[in-house]
């Protein structure tokens, strides 16, 4: 399972502890097939050295990341080194309500809310973990590069096949198996030169999250 695809293409950030309003997103109606976990992601971006076209981007973004045993998760996003084209730009999260398949996209720079409704059949938003059998099938395409420990957990890596391009790859992803196959490491090159790398970092397998994670803040708007 990857990243939340409403995160971008990875996602998250740190900063002060908020002030949660009292906004419950979830009944209680789940079976915990999700094994929870706390951790932190940091994403690093660097454009290509010999782009011409604007300021160089080299940025680090970094926050908190968790999932609790219902497969709801949190994301918050920040840029935390400063770049020329991001400073200032970027403060938001992704919470992911599983069980209902509806992500709330905050941003706390403008303070509000967006809500979307994920398309029936998406395999990243399945309100079950994904099986072994299907996570093969998902990944024939793809060069294995076998086991390696990543973040202190074992994961299985992959070349990922360039749909465009037969016979060539187009990143690098290691998937965890007995965290329902998380997505714990993930490097590629960007469409327009440079590279990106995101690692869940201080991963903590098996914690349950605090709960404030999971309630909207207070006070923000509602946006369509």
């Amino acid at each position: 399972m990857g990243f939340h695809k409403a995160a971008g293409v990875i996602l998250i950030a740190i900063g002060a502890p908020l002030a949660w309003g009292c906004v419950p997103l979830l009944a209680q109606d789940s079976s915990p097939h999700w094994v929870p976990f706390v951790a932190r992601l940091v994403e690093e971006q660097n454009d290509d050295p010999g782009r011409q076209d604007g300021p160089l981007l080299q940025a680090t973004i970094a926050g908190v990341y968790v999932r609790n045993s219902r497969g709801v998760s949190y994301m918050r996003r920040v840029v935390s080194t400063r770049s020329q084209r991001l400073v200032g730009a970027l403060n938001t999260a992704v919470l992911y309500d599983r069980p209902h398949q509806i992500t709330y996209l905050i941003d706390f720079m403008n303070k509000t809310i967006r809500q979307q409704s994920d398309p029936p059949g998406d395999p990243d938003s399945a309100v079950e973990p994904i099986s072994r059998a299907d996570f093969d099938r998902r990944h024939a395409a793809n060069l294995s590069l076998g086991k390696q420990m990543v973040s202190g957990v074992e994961c299985e890596g992959y070349k990922l096949a360039d749909a465009r391009h037969k016979g060539k790859y187009r990143g690098e992803a290691w998937f965890a198996p007995t965290l329902n196959f998380l997505l714990v490491r993930y490097s590629a090159r960007l469409p327009f030169g440079g590279t990106t790398t995101t690692l869940v970092k201080d991963l903590e397998p098996g914690k349950e999250p605090d709960p404030s994670r999971f309630r909207l803040p207070e006070g923000f708007k509602l946006v369509k």
